[in-house]
């Protein structure tokens, strides 16, 4: 049964893509999708929850002396 269907499947393909105005209408399809994509792809803009709890590198090297180590 799943083999016929996958023949079935096949030769309806076979048949779409030989019909020119399918692969036409297919196309059009395609570059309507990548347009809507490109109008409404959701730009990550960053929250004040996302820079909550992260420190800056000022922030904690600012209590830290820098000199010679003696470990060196």
């Amino acid at each position: 049964m799943l083999w016929e269907t996958l023949e079935r499947v096949n030769r309806l393909r076979q048949q779409a893509l030989a019909n020119s105005e399918f692969v036409q209408s297919a196309k059009e399809h395609e570059e309507a999708l990548q347009e809507q994509e490109y109008h409404y792809h959701a730009k990550k803009k960053r929250s004040a929850k996302d820079k909550q709890g992260k420190k800056s590198l000022a922030d904690i090297y600012k209590e830290v002396e820098f000199g010679a180590d003696a470990r060196h």
